[in-house]
């Protein structure tokens, strides 16, 4: 099991860029220089590749992207963009950033006939209007063939100017049916309550449009939003969440059998610690697969193919440190927390395992969990909190801060 994390030299990654051509998953992503955490070293990024045809090992190959030198249109990094394969060949957009133009960041072609060498034209394809649009954020281009409108769309990540400064990100739509020639449509999303939605992209399930992004100036996480038409209106589900927080610039693909799979990463911290500063770019996560229910929802859920890795039960002793609790054989731990706190650890010798099994709350009007990295005391610990009461669930950093007075 060769389960992809992070790139073979250890480089901080991020922003996949899935694709699933002929039976084969691939997922091209950036990693910044060696030693760069902080702008503007880190954003210099490369656009790396990685294949696998079964989700589970994986196989790097040479990098897709590198920056260009010297007044190269992409000298300060290859950033997030999309590909597709058209018309008998790969084709990669990108967003080239040129921090000392006054177009730092501008939508970019690179062709390829064996999907794993690229050409990277030398002019863009498509900048920012200054007219109507910031110009420094004009990034993250999701290209696909729509075949209700029987064209290829481009969807960009942008700020208008006609909109309060905290407030206005937008997705900006063109429109091609070569690929070359980019006719401009208008935002096609501009809810009026984010910074900048990074990362977009739209797909359609059934009778249902998907609109997906992040968003790094509210909780840090991947949403989406749902319509009957590509053209919107676009209205937010009940739960609009692709994971958690921090499951981050999550892109999807869809296999033979339509099957639809995230990628996303997480976020390294400085000091390698839990509560040390947010840094971009970390390790990537098991990626997500997403289901769509009868009411036009997505249900999200770990891919089978990860659960068939584990099939030897691993035996287990429970440790108690609080609280009344019983033991029915080498299955069920039932613990009395009624009007106080009852936990323990479950000890076994894995150090990769899949952890199973049923909850069965009795009279829990507040919450019960599962205590994840914890010391004996779980005083410093991750908590996988269910509240019954709220109906939600919740990964928390415990201790919780406080107010220092």
């Amino acid at each position: 099991m060769n389960i992809f994390r992070r790139n073979h030299e250890g480089l901080v990654s991020g922003d996949a860029i899935p694709l699933y051509h002929n039976g084969v998953f691939h997922i091209f992503y950036l990693t910044s220089p060696p030693n760069t955490v902080n702008w503007p070293e880190r954003i210099r990024t490369t656009w790396q590749h990685a294949i696998t045809k079964d989700l589970i090992n994986w196989q790097e190959l040479e990098p897709a992207l590198v920056p260009g030198e010297g007044n190269a249109i992409d000298k300060d990094g290859c950033w997030t963009g999309s590909a597709i394969y058209a018309n008998g060949k790969f084709h990669i957009f990108y967003t080239a950033a040129d921090l000392d133009s006054k177009y730092q960041q501008k939508i970019v072609h690179a062709v390829s006939d064996d999907g794993i060498s690229f050409v990277k034209e030398t002019t863009p394809c498509i900048v920012a209007d200054a007219d109507y649009y910031e110009t420094v954020d004009w990034r993250d281009p999701y290209v696909f063939y729509n075949e209700e409108d029987k064209c290829y769309w481009i969807l960009i990540s942008a700020r208008r100017l006609d909109m309060p400064v905290t407030r206005r990100g937008c997705i900006v739509l063109y429109r091609s049916k070569d690929l070359g020639n980019w006719v401009y449509y208008g935002p096609l999303y501009s809810a009026g309550n984010t910074n900048c939605p990074e990362c977009s992209e739209m797909y359609k399930i059934g009778d249902t449009w998907y609109l997906s992004y992040s968003r790094f100036s509210e909780f840090v996480n991947t949403i989406y939003r749902t319509s009957k038409s590509p053209f919107g209106p676009w209205k937010k589900p009940k739960k609009d969440g692709i994971g958690g927080r921090r499951f981050y610039a999550a892109k999807s693909m869809q296999d033979d059998n339509g099957r639809r799979f995230y990628f996303a990463w997480a976020h390294d911290r400085a000091e390698n610690s839990d509560r040390g500063e947010w840094y971009w770019g970390g390790t990537f996560c098991i990626p997500h697969e997403v289901v769509a229910t009868a009411d036009g929802q997505l249900d999200v859920k770990l891919p089978e193919e990860y659960v068939n890795c584990f099939k030897e039960k691993v035996d287990w002793k429970y440790l108690p440190v609080m609280g009344e609790y019983k033991l029915y054989g080498d299955t069920t731990v039932e613990l009395d927390g009624c009007g106080t706190t009852a936990y323990g650890f479950l000890e076994q010798p894995e150090e990769k395992f899949l952890f199973t099994g049923t909850v069965i709350p009795k009279e829990a009007n507040d919450s019960f969990g599962i205590l994840l990295k914890s010391d004996w005391e779980a005083s410093g610990c991750l908590f996988l909190e269910f509240d019954v009461a709220m109906q939600r669930v919740s990964l928390l950093s415990l201790p919780m801060g406080v107010d220092p007075f």
